[in-house]
Formats: structure tokens, C-alpha cells, sequence
């Protein structure tokens, strides 16, 4: 096999059989793939085959193309002649072309043709207004990528562009309008009249006719037009889609080939990681989930590109980032937890983040608000300074790459939940990076805010200074939407457009080549938003008119009459700061200084004298010390109070007589003794008689003595007991 070739640091890309990959071969330009060394992604190599016919205006394009990116434009990195012919490179678009993509569909579902459309329109009109040229052939310049699966993106790929007046002539705004009238009664024939399209399938030559002709014919000129077009056609489109993209109308990966399978990397981890599902993620399909043999930790694998792609320097990245995993030192960064090389495939496997990424988070809200803005760009600085103190140098990080750890995956119903709240109300979140290099990444998958900042020839350090956040926060609150999404962003209008000045002049300091740290950056954020908390508005009651004029440049205080307003405030203890507010002791929680600048701070506005008569004037009316005024929802009336009163009292003295015995119910009814008459015993008991107890043994019988009759005497009562001896002198006689 011949050695790779290369191309200034660029390593021309080769096949199993030593040949160069050649994307287009036609008689303009020849266009091959190559691997950037310094900056670790794919490349397009394009070559004129002839000269430029203006070429000041090429260049002035392609200068204008590497100040102003675009997430739908790749990036010109390179441009210029080498031994005469012009060349120049671009990103890697991981995708088929729209001409090759449209050409293999007979029939298309209609949803899935409005959503090309949609996309496709979209990305020509950022062409036209960066760049104000088209190529000669646009559905070769766009290429389809697959981002989800119901999801598809178009990016312009090449950079052929028209110069002179026939470039003019084709882009008449009288062709544009017949074009995108044809295009929308195409749509509205199929849809039968109905509001959406059905899923019915659309003849897919005719499809590719109308819109090659409405995209050729745009210019700056019919911007306007072109996003009406774009508008008209997205209510075209169903609200829910079901399913996803059919297996025939997916488009083609455009590495995918040049890899090996999923089956012989699952083969080649066999022994280390049981793959969990061969389904792929159209978003992700270069990663296969599985679940170490040994811990049973969940992990991600994909496979390490071989040298005859990408040289050596991506095998040296990912040993340095294992050493690093094996030390855990930095916890902010993703770790790797397995390098394996077998069978002629090497693969690399990392822990799974039980979190969300940022992608995945604006693809939920579109975007944030100024506040949890900053709570995202504060720990993403903290995540920045334990990258660089690892020692690891990536080239770039995607919002693919920068994950919120929650500690819940992210299929759990919780995380679903937090993605619909605030970031300031979430109970804790951690910023994890992702510092090794992945397949996706190389490959151009995902958004790189770098897009957003001007091309420098090679890399120079302090690559994560205050611009790239800039580029950050950019995406973060809405200013540079995600592809396809549109909308208002949350929040102040005054304070986006303060953000947008901030934004804006970073990145203009990069271009000239001024370098802002990013400590400096986060402070002017953070002014910026806590002079809008300071001076926001806030509605002050109607009052009458006064003679007094307050004085130039006053400020006043405004004081509510609510009474939720009147309860008194914690202004003892501690002092506060200036920007918190006078919030009740009850709602004041621990806090820190990002959570401390999102407060409400209109009570407490900075400033110059205050009118004291105009306050006065507003202020709630005074309470003498003899009135007792209570809102309505804390009033109790009187014989309410009288009956609780005399209720209460009942039970306490029922429970007293109760312990002290004397209650009524504790009292039972004594029986009087009856006096027994003085009778003589009767000789014998009746039937009805209680029977006596039994007598006790006595011994022998004594002899029977007669004893003379006495005379009776009264005994004293007794009880009419048998067992006791009777009453006699018979003792005495004797």
C-alpha cells in the first residue's frame, strides 16, 4: 500500500486499495477527501481545473465566507492558487448530495419532500446573504444529512460560485416568482385541498424539477420572497409526525463506508462489552450503546479510525485521554474507560453521562433566558479551566460535546421534566465535557459554535477564550438559532439586544486578533445583566396630580399597596446586597452570586434624590394605633368567636371532672342495708332455699344429757350463720 500523501497538513484520505476518495470529478473542479491533522476533522479538497473568470469576486466571497459563518455553510478554512489552478477547502458535510439523494427517490412521502424544501430553502438563503452568489449547480453544491430520526439537514457543501453578469441575469425576481408559484401549487395539488399533505407518496422527478428551478433563480434581492416561501410550505407539513424516515428515503452517510460495520465492532468487543442494541442512532451512527462485562457500567463504543485515514495523531489523543481516565483528577471530563485493538480494528469505549447535553436541551427549549444563559456560561468556565490544567488539547467542542449532569439518564421521566423548567430552578446540575475525539465530531456531525467566529489559518492557544463563548451564548439565548427552528427567544427585548452588542464585539475583537479572557467576558455579561434588573420598570398607582415638579433626572420609589406588600420585611440581621431585593425571611433561600444577580431588584433602584412629596403622595394611607383593619380572607365574626369560646370551656371542664372523679357519669347508685327481724330459726329450709354451706367434720357424738328448761333471754342479733356456736350457759351448768 503507497504511503498516504499530503497536502500541505492536509492527509489526502485513502481506501482499502491505496486510492485517493474522490467526492466530484467533472470538468470544473475535482473534489477529494483528506483528514486536517492540526484541527482533527475531515475535509473537502477542491481543485480548479481551470481559471477563475473573476476572480477578485471569488475571493471577495470566499473572505466574506470566513468572517461570517453559518451553522447551514460549511466552513472555508483554505482558499488560493497552488501551480496555477485555485483551490480551496471546506468542512466535512457528512452527507449524500440533494441531486444523487433525489435522483434514487421515485416517489417521496409528502411530508418528508416539504421538509427538504424547507431546509434546502433555508440554507440558500444564508448563501445569498453572506455571500450574494449561488453555484452553478446548487443541488450539487447541497448535501442531506440525517440528524434524527424524523429529522433531516441540507448544508452548502460547495463553493462554486457565480461571478459577472450572467450570474445577475439568472436571478431576476420575475423568475424567482414563477418558480415558487409553481413549486407551492405542486404541494397544494397533492395535498387535495386539505391543510396538510397527506402521507401519500409524490412523484419525486417532478419534485426535484421545481425546486432545482426555485433555487437557482434566488438572490439577496428575494430574500423576502424566500422565507415567505419557506413559511408557506412548513404549513404544508403535519404537526406530530409518527414513525420515522423510511429505510428507502434515508439519506447516505458519507464516512460510513470507509469504516467498518457495526457487526465487526461489536465482534471485535465481544469478550469486554455486551452490545445492548445493533439499532442505530440515525443522529449518532458511528456509536453503539453496550455494558462492560466486568463492572456492568453502561458505555458508548465506536471505533478508532485507521492511520491509512487519519494518520497517527488521533491514537496518541486517545492514549493520552485513557492515562488521564485512569488518574481521576478532573471530574469535569468525560472519562474513557476501555482502548481495545483486535482483529485489525481498534475501539474506544467512554462512560455513558447521566445528564443531557446542550443540544439536546435548546432542541427542547429553542432557547434560554439571560439568566439561566449565564448559569450555563459560569460552570462551562469552570469546565474550561479543569481542560486545560488535564493537559488534553481538543480542537473543538460541539454542544453535542458539553452535557448538564443531573444524575438521571436521559430517557427518565425526570429528565423530561427538567427540560421543561428553568435552569434556576432545577435542584443542581454539573457542566461535563466530552475532550477526546469522537467519530462524529471528525466527521462534522453536530454544531461547532466556533462556525460563528472567523477562520484562522491554524489553531493558536487559548482557543476557549471570551469569543468562543460569545459563540456559546450566541446559540444559548436564540441569537444564532438552531437549524430549522425559529421563533421569538425568551425575554427582554432590550436586554437581547444589549447581549447582541456584547456578542458582537468579542467576536469582532477575535477577527482583529485581540484575545479576551473569558473571566473578563462573564463580568461584562454580568454587569450587563444586572443593569437591566436594576432599571427595569416597574407600574407605579395612579395618583393625583401634585403642584410640586420633581427635579431633572429624579428618580422615584415606588411603593406598592398590596397587602401582601405590607408584611414586614427582613431589613434586620446581615445587610444585603444592593441587587437581591427585600424578599421575605420565608422565601429567602441560600443562594450564590449568579442566583444573586437574577433577582428582582426594582425596589431598590440607584440613583439621585428622591421626591419625597410625590411619594408621599402614593403611599398607602396611614393606620392609627386604635384601628383594627384586617383583610377580608383574615376577618372572624363575632358570634363565631363566642361559640368556640363556649364550646372550648364546656370540654376543658368536662376533662377536669373527668380526672378529679366528680363528673356525673362517674357516680353510681348506693343500696341501702335492710334491718333483719329477731326470729327464731326456722327447723327446716325451704325448697326455694340457698343451700348451706357444708358443716366441718366433728368427732364422736357426747352423750345426751337432759337440761332443765331456763328461762328465755333475749340474745343479742346475730347472723343467721350456722357454722357459728350457739348462744348458752350450758358450759357453765356443766
Amino acid at each position: 500500500m503507497p504511503e498516504p500523501s499530503l497536502f500541505r497538513h492536509y492527509q489526502i484520505v485513502q481506501d482499502a486499495d491505496g486510492n485517493n476518495v474522490e467526492l466530484l470529478r467533472d470538468a470544473d473542479q475535482v473534489a477529494v477527501l483528506a483528514f486536517d491533522t492540526l484541527k482533527q476533522e475531515f475535509v473537502h479538497c477542491h481543485v480548479l481545473l481551470e481559471p477563475l473568470a473573476d476572480k477578485a469576486a471569488f475571493e471577495e466571497a470566499c473572505r466574506r465566507l470566513q468572517a461570517h459563518g453559518h451553522p447551514l455553510l460549511s466552513r472555508l478554512l483554505d482558499s488560493g492558487e497552488d501551480e496555477g489552478n485555485p483551490f480551496y477547502i471546506t468542512g466535512n458535510v457528512d452527507g449524500e448530495t440533494l441531486r444523487s439523494y433525489l435522483a434514487r427517490q421515485q416517489e417521496i412521502p409528502g411530508w418528508l419532500a416539504v421538509m427538504i424544501a424547507c431546509r434546502a430553502l433555508e440554507a440558500v438563503i444564508a448563501l445569498v446573504e453572506n455571500t450574494d452568489c449561488l453555484p452553478e449547480n446548487v443541488l450539487n453544491g447541497l448535501r442531506v444529512v440525517q440528524t434524527g430520526s424524523q429529522q433531516v439537514q441540507i448544508q452548502m457543501a460547495d463553493y462554486r460560485l457565480l461571478t459577472g453578469e450572467a450570474a445577475k441575469a439568472k436571478v431576476l425576481k420575475p423568475a424567482f416568482e414563477k418558480s415558487a408559484k409553481l413549486l407551492r401549487t405542486f404541494f397544494q395539488e397533492q395535498s387535495g385541498g386539505g391543510p396538510t399533505l397527506p402521507d401519500q407518496l409524490l412523484p419525486g422527478a417532478d419534485f426535484m424539477e421545481l425546486l432545482a428551478a426555485c433555487l437557482a433563480a434566488a438572490a439577496r434581492s428575494v430574500v423576502t420572497a424566500l422565507t415567505d416561501l419557506k413559511n408557506a410550505l412548513q404549513k404544508l407539513a403535519p404537526d406530530q409526525l409518527t414513525g420515522e424516515i423510511p429505510t428507502a428515503h434515508k439519506p447516505r452517510a458519507l464516512l460510513a463506508p470507509h469504516f467498518a460495520s457495526y457487526q465487526e465492532v461489536a465482534r471485535g468487543v465481544v469478550n469486554l462489552i455486551r452490545i445492548q442494541s445493533q439499532r442505530l442512532d440515525m443522529a449518532n451512527p458511528y456509536s453503539m450503546r453496550g455494558t462492560l462485562t466486568k463492572t456492568g457500567r453502561t458505555v458508548l463504543v465506536e471505533q478508532v479510525p485507521p492511520p491509512r485515514l487519519v494518520g497517527s495523531s488521533v491514537r496518541a489523543m486517545d492514549d493520552q485521554g485513557l492515562a488521564l481516565a485512569k488518574k481521576r483528577e478532573f471530574p469535569s471530563l468525560i472519562p474513557m474507560v476501555l482502548l481495545h485493538e483486535g482483529d485489525e480494528i481498534t475501539c474506544l469505549a467512554e462512560e455513558l453521562v447521566e445528564g443531557v447535553s446542550l443540544a439536546d436541551l435548546l432542541r427542547e427549549r429553542r432557547a434560554l433566558s439571560v439568566h439561566e444563559a449565564y448559569l450555563v456560561l459560569a460552570g462551562l468556565d469552570g469546565a474550561l479551566d479543569s481542560l486545560e490544567k488535564s493537559g488534553l488539547d481538543p480542537k473543538r467542542l460541539r454542544l453535542e460535546d458539553i452535557f448538564l449532569l443531573t444524575g438521571f439518564p436521559r430517557e427518565d421521566a425526570r429528565t423530561a421534566k427538567l427540560l421543561l423548567t428553568k435552569l434556576n430552578e432545577w435542584p443542581a446540575f454539573s457542566i461535563v465535557l466530552r475532550a477526546h475525539p469522537t467519530l462524529a465530531s471528525m466527521a462534522g456531525r453536530g454544531l461547532d459554535p466556533a462556525v460563528l467566529l472567523p477562520t484562522i489559518k491554524a489553531p493558536r492557544p487559548g482557543l476557549w477564550n471570551g469569543a468562543w463563548l460569545s459563540a456559546i451564548g450566541r446559540f444559548l439565548v436564540g441569537l444564532a438559532p438552531l437549524p430549522g427552528h425559529t421563533g421569538e427567544p425568551p425575554g427582554e427585548r432590550r436586554e437581547r439586544e444589549a447581549l447582541a452588542r456584547l456578542f458582537d464585539e468579542e467576536i469582532h475583537r477575535q477577527r482583529e486578533g485581540k484575545v479576551c479572557l473569558r473571566e473578563d467576558f462573564l463580568a461584562r455579561y454580568a454587569r450587563i445583566v444586572q443593569h437591566h434588573e436594576t432599571v427595569k420598570p416597574a407600574a407605579a398607582p395612579a395618583s393625583e396630580p401634585l403642584g410640586l415638579q420633581p427635579k431633572a433626572g429624579a428618580r422615584t420609589r415606588t411603593i406598592s399597596a398590596d397587602p401582601a406588600a405590607n408584611k414586614p420585611t427582613a431589613l434586620e440581621g446581615a445587610p444585603q446586597a444592593l441587587t437581591s431585593g427585600f424578599a421575605p425571611v420565608s422565601e429567602k433561600p441560600t443562594i450564590g452570586f449568579a442566583e444573586l444577580l437574577f433577582r428582582d431588584t426594582s425596589v431598590t433602584e440607584s440613583g439621585g434624590r428622591h421626591d419625597w412629596a410625590k411619594t408621599a403622595a402614593d403611599a398607602p394611607p396611614t393606620i392609627n394605633p386604635g384601628e383594627v383593619l384586617l383583610p377580608p380572607s383574615e376577618f372572624v365574626p363575632f358570634w363565631l368567636r363566642a361559640a368556640v369560646f363556649l364550646g372550648g370551656s364546656i370540654v376543658i371542664g368536662a376533662i377536669l371532672a373527668h380526672a378529679s372523679g366528680d363528673a356525673f357519669w362517674l357516680k353510681r347508685p348506693v343500696i341501702k342495708a335492710v334491718p333483719v327481724e329477731n326470729t327464731a330459726p326456722l327447723p327446716a329450709t325451704k325448697s326455694g332455699a340457698r343451700p348451706l354451706a357444708p358443716e366441718p367434720p366433728r368427732g364422736p357424738a357426747a352423750p345426751q344429757i337432759s337440761v332443765p328448761t331456763l328461762p328465755p333471754e333475749t340474745p343479742p342479733a346475730r347472723s343467721p350463720s350456722l357454722l357459728q356456736p350457739p348462744s348458752s350457759t350450758l358450759k357453765q351448768d356443766l
